[in-house]
């Protein structure tokens, strides 16, 4: 049975990507409901701590493997962990890739923008996304031009973006391709090519006129379907997956009544009774991102291993490069036979002595230590209660105390007495729950 005094640490694992005990003690303070408005204000909350951070590094924006780690450095260190986890939200809705892109910098500009507008107003976020130069070279709308209009962006932006699949008709595609003619990027911007415009009288989804891709953009965020579309999505990707449909039609209404706004669906979401519910707790498997940041904050790293984004790239999440332009299917889809192997080969990893020599992350025996305690089964309770919240079952408990109350030969042992015998029992106990089923949930 869930108890109230875990929702806090739920929470922090849906808006964000888990705590370190510190923040974890913060919010808790706070009480769950001022928890939430402050994760949704994030404006509210001094950041200066991250910019100093990223300061420190010599990141090159126009090297995609120094924007993965920028961006993975980000979602470590933010005291706004929303306003990160909806960057990544939205860099999965929009998904575009640096292997067709193949401009670092441009998708660089990206991410900004989706984070500026990360918990903002839709259809601004919709008219950014659909000027933004990245959007334009991956779905080709660089080559939409008059007389010989490209659908390919006018097709996704209805079909993934907005609407959904059955919401609109061929002709809505070809009426909107129409539309967006002309809107081109040139140096890193937008530009419109006037001349490659097509001025004709076009009808998209029933509305008339001479529509230039901003009507478009309006159109489509005004619809009905598209509230439903976007309430859905964001409660599988915060909550829980195949949402029913009442709940979908709350948070959409609450779309439509803010004027197209993200908080207010959000707030909605984190304060709804089914998120706080057995039915939403420990049921969607991590990300490989949540799985690698929320580890990296239990264990209180200090630097990161600037192969980390190659890591999740491995456990099937390159970020900055979608599979496809429907983003990451989630959910199952993060649990194969290869992404697992390597998720333990992670834990491994972060359990692993030499990497506490580097300085890279805090050893269990470090965190225990001014915890004073030195018992098998609070120990055992400590680590559980960190990483998974205590949720595994009773006869797991127990075969990690047994664990935990042997010497390096198996031989159980009244007391741990040893520092390298208990520095060893507490990598070990740490590397099983990582790679236990609790841990991969989120």
């Amino acid at each position: 049975m869930v108890t109230k005094n875990i929702w806090i640490s739920h929470l922090l694992r849906r808006a964000g990507f888990g705590c370190t005990p510190k923040e974890l003690h913060h919010f808790s303070k706070l009480g769950y409901e001022a928890a939430v408005d402050e994760l949704i204000y994030p404006d509210t909350v001094d950041n200066s701590a991250l910019d100093r951070v990223i300061g420190s590094q010599d990141f090159d924006f126009t090297q995609i493997d120094d924007l993965r780690r920028w961006w993975l450095y980000r979602m470590t260190f933010t005291k706004r962990p929303l306003e990160e986890k909806m960057t990544l939200f939205w860099h999965g809705h929009f998904a575009t890739g640096d292997n067709k892109v193949r401009n670092a910098y441009n998708m660089y500009l990206q991410n900004l923008l989706l984070r500026k507008h990360a918990l903002g107003n839709f259809q601004d976020l919709l008219m950014g996304i659909t000027r933004d130069p990245a959007m334009i070279v991956y779905l080709d709308n660089q080559q939409n031009r008059r007389g010989k209009p490209n659908e390919n962006y006018a097709r996704e932006v209805m079909e993934l973006f907005t609407m959904g699949i059955g919401n609109y008709s061929e002709r809505d595609v070809k009426e909107a391709a129409r539309a967006f003619t002309g809107w081109h990027t040139r140096q890193a911007s937008f530009f419109f090519n006037t001349r490659q415009h097509d001025y004709g009288d076009k009808n998209v989804l029933g509305v008339h006129g001479d529509l230039d891709g901003s009507d478009v953009v309006r159109i489509l965020a005004a619809r009905p379907s598209t509230a439903r579309y976007l309430a859905k999505k964001l409660i599988t990707f915060f909550a829980y997956d195949n949402p029913d449909p009442q709940v979908v039609e709350e948070i959409a209404s609450v779309y439509v009544m803010s004027k197209f706004k993200i908080k207010p669906m959000l707030k909605a979401i984190f304060k709804h009774p089914t998120f706080l519910s057995e039915k939403a707790y420990h049921a969607k498997v991590k990300s490989p991102v949540e799985l690698v940041v929320g580890t990296l904050k239990h264990l209180e790293m200090q630097n990161l291993d600037a192969d980390l984004p190659t890591m999740m790239s491995r456990m099937g999440q390159n970020i900055f490069n979608p599979p496809s332009v429907k983003g990451w299917d989630g959910g199952a889809a993060w649990v194969s036979t290869d992404s697992m192997m390597e998720r333990f080969n992670f834990a491994a990893r972060a359990t692993a002595q030499k990497f506490d020599e580097l300085h890279y992350y805090a050893s269990p025996s470090e965190l225990v230590y001014k915890q004073n305690i030195r018992n098998a089964g609070q120990l055992v309770d400590y680590f559980l209660n960190l990483l998974v919240e205590g949720d595994v079952p009773p006869e797991t408990r127990r075969r990690l105390i047994t664990y935990v109350s042997s010497d390096l030969t198996g031989k159980q042992v009244s007391a741990l007495a040893d520092d390298r015998t208990l520095d060893a029992k507490l990598r070990g106990l740490v590397h099983l729950i990582m790679t236990s089923p609790a841990y991969q949930l989120a």
